[in-house]
């Protein structure tokens, strides 16, 4: 009993001296400007390190759960971009297809209109439609006003003739068809020749040339306009070889196409010539 009557009152004694100074300090602050310096003192040393020293902890914490949120939104716009990126490769191959077909296009045209004035351009649907002629069909017919023996021609040279017409489709027999004779001419001398198709895809030969034809290697062959069948000065290819056997008649002429006539995919169709007569060898 003793005991905790000590202890109650030395508390007491103790709460009696804290009121007092508080009660102290609260005057002296009123009356005394110093006290502002000493308050601001305390603070500085004591109160704002142990309040920095306290609030480490909790900065750690949220700094280090902002930059785990931060990674988790920088890789999910790393997937986006990533994702956006290969989009935009494709489109951009697709682009630059479009660029080149476009080109192509603008190529065709431009030939199509320095070799005549009214045009069309058709799209090959197959380029081997027969397995014994070499026939190409096409996705232009009676429909756009096309018409048998039609010259076609390509952005390099001579392509054909229609021999067939459907209301939405044709057929084309191609120059180096074996049964197909093309009358044609050296530019170099004017001399005329008969260009016949060759077993291989492009190849071609000049048919019936005497040995003592004035003709070279590298020599232009264009259409000559006899017989009416083609349009004139068309290119048709160059002379690649000439054979001389003196104990042959003729000699053995090799004429490269300018066309590609084994991979057609765009032909033009011309109107400003009026074939006199059909295609032969049907």
């Amino acid at each position: 009993m003793e005991r905790i009557y000590k202890k109650s009152t030395k508390d007491f004694y103790s709460l009696i001296f804290l009121l007092s100074l508080s009660i102290a300090t609260i005057i002296i602050d009123h009356k005394y400007n110093q006290a502002d310096y000493a308050r601001s003192f305390i603070n500085d040393l004591i109160v704002y390190p142990l309040y920095n020293l306290s609030s480490i902890p909790r900065s750690m914490i949220t700094s280090f759960m902002k930059e785990q949120e931060d990674i988790k939104i920088l890789n999910s716009q790393i997937e986006d971009l990533k994702a956006e990126n290969m989009s935009l490769k494709i489109k951009l191959q697709e682009f630059d297809s479009l660029k080149e077909e476009n080109e192509r296009l603008l190529a065709i045209e431009k030939k199509s209109l320095t070799s005549t004035k009214k045009q069309k351009i058709a799209k090959v649907l197959n380029n081997s439609a027969s397995p014994t002629r070499k026939i190409a069909i096409i996705d232009k017919g009676q429909n756009d006003g096309l018409f048998k023996a039609q010259n076609v021609i390509g952005i390099k040279g001579l392509i054909g003739q229609i021999i067939e017409l459907n209301m939405m489709s044709s057929k084309i027999i191609l120059i180096n068809d074996i049964n197909h004779n093309v009358p044609g001419n050296i530019s170099r001398t004017g001399e005329k020749v008969i260009v016949a198709g060759s077993n291989g895809d492009n190849d071609l030969m000049i048919q019936f040339a005497p040995i003592d034809t004035d003709i070279k290697v590298g020599d232009i062959i264009t259409t000559s306009g006899v017989a009416g069948r083609f349009k004139s000065n068309i290119p048709i290819g160059k002379v690649v070889s000439i054979t001389k056997d003196p104990e042959k008649k003729f000699s053995a002429i090799d004429v490269k196409s300018f066309e590609n006539l084994d991979n057609l995919s765009d032909i033009i169709l011309i109107w400003d010539y009026q074939p006199s007569t059909e295609t032969k060898n049907e």
